[in-house]
């Protein structure tokens, strides 16, 4: 009796709060006023909280070098602001021009790209297969007009993108205005924040809130600086590459390598495309030392840095994550592609947690029957 009594409160207290959230979507003044509001905030605390991940080892060791906490942070935005100085003397005049040049071009490279894979299907069409020639074979379909047009519409769709961005970034600016005082307090209080947080929980649920909250401290900790390591590593390996190779637009495209590699496991097929495409277009015989420099630039990877960064593989199935990236990309987007796998990892230890601690309490709850 117990426990189907205790099951009907936890069933009906679920389908009030679908209920309720079903009725404030349904009120569209209550509910654009939320998503405006959700939007302005979070993008400024999820920015805050990745940087927060990315130089708290930095803070702490100042801090154990028993430098105060106000001056690391000081002189960590000091460090910062010159390595963003010396970006916008030296690297950022090379970006914006291959960006521009490559915004430009987009018309030519999509014409490009099919004459050479006309060329090469003349080559292709030349060669016999059990002695009769691939030309002679009808397909049903004309494959370089195909992937001309999926090409054509790909370029479109990034020129759209390109131009959509450059009319936020008043937005952007204004966004990102507030990150550094965001990231001020969180570096500052630290540990402060945990503390708060635990005291407020119940008593009988803290050694489970203490035990989640530091597993999932551990996870995005872990994975945030894990990424951005090994992304940068690669980045530059893959630089360098490029630049032997003679790729066309090299920074702007391992710009896009780099921040394609937050994605686990398909991250970098996903960077890969454009540069392959990029090499296609200028030389189709550099195709092949593009691919030799990203398999290696991934050998690095998978070899000698991954185990010094991370010690052990990420514990997701690489099946999950395709599905959550599809997910993602289909709720919202990109930006929805780079959070939804540090969310997952969020929900799947609170819901860990939650289902260890039911269990426990299940098993030390006195016998009512």
């Amino acid at each position: 009796m117990f426990k189907s009594d205790r099951f009907m409160r936890t069933s009906l207290h679920i389908i009030f709060v679908l209920i309720i959230l079903f009725l404030l979507t349904q009120i569209p003044s209550i509910l654009a006023p939320l998503k405006a509001a959700f939007s302005l905030i979070f993008f400024p605390i999820a920015m805050s909280l990745f940087l927060y991940y990315l130089f708290r080892p930095t803070i702490r060791k100042l801090h154990d070098w028993h430098i105060k906490r106000p001056w690391s942070i000081l002189m960590l935005y000091a460090a910062a602001v010159g390595v963003f100085a010396g970006f916008a003397i030296w690297v950022w005049p090379i970006l914006r021009s291959q960006f521009l040049n490559f915004s430009d071009n987009l018309p030519q490279l999509a014409q490009n790209f099919s004459t050479q894979l006309q060329l090469l299907m003349l080559k292709v069409q030349e060669q016999e297969i059990w002695g009769t020639r691939i030309n002679d074979i009808d397909v049903g379909i004309d494959i370089p007009q195909q992937l001309s047009g999926y090409l054509e519409n790909v370029l479109n769709s990034i020129s759209n993108s390109l131009t959509s961005a450059l009319s936020t970034v008043a937005w952007i600016f204004l966004v990102v205005s507030t990150v550094p005082m965001i990231l001020y307090f969180m570096l500052k209080d630290d540990r402060k924040g945990y503390a708060f947080l635990l005291k407020a929980a119940p008593m009988k649920i803290r050694p489970t809130f203490r035990d989640m909250a530091k597993d999932i401290d551990s996870a995005l900790s872990g994975f945030i600086v894990g990424r951005v390591l090994l992304a940068a590593c690669v980045g530059v390996f893959d630089l360098i590459g490029f630049l032997i190779v003679g790729v066309p637009y090299p920074l702007l495209l391992v710009l896009f390598i780099i921040l394609t590699d937050m994605i686990p496991y398909i991250g970098v097929y996903l960077g890969a495309i454009p540069v392959v495409i990029v090499g296609f277009i200028d030389s189709p015989t550099s195709v092949i030392w593009i691919i030799v420099v990203i398999v290696l630039g991934q050998m690095l990877r998978n070899n000698l840095l991954s185990p010094m960064i991370y010690g052990s593989a990420l514990d997701i199935h690489p099946l999950t994550t395709v599905f959550l990236l599809l997910s993602g990309g289909a709720i919202g987007g990109f930006i929805a592609i780079l959070i939804i796998i540090p969310s997952y990892m969020v929900v799947k230890i609170v819901a860990v947690h939650l289902y260890r601690y039911y269990r426990s309490s299940k098993l030390t709850r006195p016998d009512l029957h």
